[in-house]
This record gives structure tokens, C-alpha cells and sequence, in this order.
């Protein structure tokens, strides 16, 4: 019996479980194939969609997908990987496991890079469900107090990068669960433009659109400090707020620090196009910790985008590393996106000059059918297991 162990329950992770599954039973191995996920809870978290003011809907519980096909689920934290004796180290609650592998698909995903500035610890974030709570449970707090005291009522959102777009047209639903006053938004990027890796035309829609909604836009500054009271800019500004949201920066999970290998400034890790990493004959990386070239010579993007698709690869080409067979080489040849933009607008782009497509109620109903449907799993796991034959996806 081999032991496959994958680390991580998103996007990835979950994808490399169903595709590991379907791959087996293709090769007729399915009863030598032992298959282990771990991740920090039971849920797949949905994290494109932690900007919203909803966030009931925005997890799905692992157990009933993986129990149903033999996978089993620990739920702890990776402390350590040791590749030389095959072995990981889980905490469990408060107990230290030890966990042996034949093979391991590091699918750890990504994490926001906190600002190394003064006054950290005050700053809100919507990059795991539970900071994502913790702005909900601040705003509602604040909404209870009457939004009283200066700056009470100012958002400041750190990047305007597509999160932070989200963030901060979505951040007035949030507040119109718990009072009928209204927020004044300042969205501040380092960029001296906003929306720079965007064609001309989506950046004046997004523009018009943060015009419209009467959010402020600082470019070419990024807070130097923030308390209770201010965010300190370092332009020489300082703007009376009680609530900062930083959204600039992703940088992959640093369990990869365990592991040789190139990595890019965002920590990931150089894969081949089997998402083999070079240094190790029984070790994968995926998604988010992965650096990897789907096309065109183009690395991809972090974002579940790639990553969904990437773990019906790396499962695959796993379970033929063990048992043998044709690995396939990883291919995903097009490249789009769609960002909210507040109640009843979104956007949608194609191709790496993100060209403008689709907007306003169009582009919403694009956004919700993609955050809602399409990168859902169905509550089927024999559906899951079908749908992780690897395949250049068409969008």
C-alpha cells in the first residue's frame, strides 16, 4: 500500500484528491493507493469570495466529498517536512504527529505579507475566513456605536490590485447589514495609476466605476503607520480611520522554505511541467506554492484560476509516478478575469493585457455564476472524480 499525502484542503489540494482517485482507478490501483489531505480545518474555503457581505456560503465542508471515496482527512497544521525520511510533522489540537509518505503533493497554497510597519496588529485583512469574520465583527461593532468619532465612518483599503477593487466596492454591503449610514472609502496603491496591469479601457471602467461610488483614490503612497485613530501615509498624509484593510501582496506558504529548490520572489517553488520539483523523486508542488508555465511562456497567476486546474494535473501525474503510466504535461492556454465592482456591476477580461469584455450587470451575473458555480465542487464526490481528468479548460 503506497501512501499519498496531500498537503492542503483548497483549490489544489482538493482537486489533486479527486484526480489522485480517478487516476488510480484508471490504472486498476485504487486498492494500493492510500490517500491522506491535510488541512487546517474541514472546509475548502472559497477565498475569492471573502470580500462579500455574506460570508455563510462561502465554505465547504470536506468530510462528506472525501469520506465517500476512502480519503482521509486530518485536520492539523504542517509544522515541518522532512524529505529525507519522508516524514511530516502535523500538530493536531495539541498533540505532535509524525506522518510517513511515499509520495507528497505540497498544495499549502498562499498568504497575505502582513506590512512590517508599526501598528500591524490593527490592520483588517479578507485573505483567510477568519480575518475575513474579524472585519465583519469590526464594522458591526463600529455600526453599533453609532459610527460615532472621527473617522469612525473611513475605510482606508490598502491595493488596488483585484482584492483590493473587491474590497473596497463590497465593503458598503457590508455595512448595510448593520446601519443605514454610509461608509467613505479611500483606496490608496503604490501604483502612481490604478488598475495597471489592465488595458486602457478596463482601467476608465474601473475608474468611472470608483467615481461613481464615491470612493477616494490616494495613488503613489502606501501607509508608513497606523493606530487606533490614523493612517499615516508617506506622502505626509494622515487620515483619520478607525478601519485599514490590506490587500497588497501574496507570497506563498512557507512550508516551502523545507524544500530545495528555485524560487521566485513570492516564495514559490520552480515545478517542471509535470509539477515535479526537480530536487526530489517523490514530491510535487501545486498551486499556489508552485511556479509554473501553462503557456506562452507565461508564469501563472495565483488564483484559483490556475490552481483547480493545476491539482487535476498534479494528481494525476502522482499516481502514475508511483505506479507508472504516461504523465502529462501540464497545459492551460488561456488566461481571464472577473472583478466585482460593487452591487450589480462587475467586469470581465480576457488574455494577459486583460482586455475588456464584459461589465456592468453582465459582467455580475459572469461573477456570480464563476464564484458560485463554476470553481464549486459538486456535493457529488463521484462527480468530483469524473470532472479531474486533466484538461486544457476552455474559457
Amino acid at each position: 500500500m503506497k501512501h499519498l499525502v496531500i498537503i492542503g484542503g483548497g483549490f489544489a489540494g482538493f482537486w489533486s484528491a479527486m484526480s489522485a482517485v480517478r487516476q488510480s482507478r484508471e490504472l486498476g490501483k485504487a486498492n494500493d493507493l492510500k490517500i491522506t489531505v491535510i488541512n487546517k480545518d474541514n472546509y475548502l474555503t472559497n477565498r475569492p469570495r471573502l470580500y462579500e457581505s455574506n460570508l455563510d456560503t462561502v465554505r465547504i465542508d470536506l468530510q462528506p466529498l472525501l469520506t465517500p471515496l476512502g480519503i482521509n482527512l486530518v485536520t492539523g497544521l504542517v509544522t515541518g517536512i522532512q524529505p529525507q525520511e519522508q516524514t511530516i510533522a502535523v500538530k493536531k489540537d495539541a498533540e505532535d504527529l509524525t506522518m510517513h509518505y511515499d509520495y507528497l503533493i505540497v498544495a499549502a497554497g498562499s498568504r497575505l505579507k502582513q506590512p512590517e510597519i508599526p501598528g500591524n496588529h490593527l490592520i483588517h485583512n479578507v485573505d483567510q475566513f477568519e480575518s475575513a469574520d474579524n472585519l465583519h465583527k469590526h464594522i458591526a461593532q463600529l455600526a453599533a456605536g453609532g459610527f460615532k468619532g472621527e473617522g469612525a465612518k473611513t475605510v482606508v483599503v490598502v491595493g488596488g490590485g483585484l482584492t483590493g477593487l473587491e474590497a473596497a466596492t463590497g465593503l458598503q454591503e457590508i455595512a448595510d447589514k448593520y446601519s443605514t449610514e454610509k461608509l467613505q472609502v479611500i483606496l490608496i496603491d503604490r501604483q502612481p495609476e490604478l488598475a495597471i496591469g489592465y488595458s486602457n479601457e478596463a482601467r476608465e471602467y474601473i475608474n468611472e466605476v470608483l467615481m461613481n461610488s464615491n470612493i477616494s483614490l490616494r495613488p503613489g503612497t502606501l501607509p508608513v503607520k497606523v493606530d487606533e485613530d490614523y493612517a499615516y501615509l508617506s506622502n505626509g498624509e494622515k487620515i483619520a480611520t478607525k478601519t485599514v484593510i490590506w490587500t497588497a501582496g501574496l507570497e506563498a506558504s512557507p512550508l516551502n522554505k523545507f524544500l530545495n529548490g528555485n524560487k521566485d520572489n513570492m516564495n514559490r517553488l520552480e515545478v517542471d511541467e509535470h509539477f515535479k520539483l526537480p530536487s526530489y523523486a517523490n514530491i510535487s508542488v501545486t498551486g499556489d506554492a508552485a511556479l509554473s508555465k501553462p503557456s506562452d511562456g507565461v508564469y501563472a497567476t495565483m488564483s484559483c484560476q490556475y490552481s483547480l486546474f493545476q491539482g487535476k494535473w498534479s494528481g494525476h501525474n502522482a499516481v502514475v509516478d508511483i505506479f507508472g503510466g504516461e504523465k502529462l504535461p501540464y497545459k492551460q492556454s488561456t488566461y481571464v478575469t472577473c472583478v466585482d465592482l460593487g452591487p450589480q456591476r462587475a467586469m470581465f477580461t480576457r488574455g494577459w493585457d486583460r482586455q475588456l469584455q464584459v461589465t456592468e450587470d453582465a459582467g455580475k451575473k459572469i461573477k456570480m455564476e464563476i464564484n458560485t458555480v463554476w470553481v464549486v465542487p459538486s456535493p457529488d464526490p463521484e462527480a468530483n472524480v469524473a470532472a479531474a481528468a486533466p484538461a486544457d479548460p476552455a474559457f
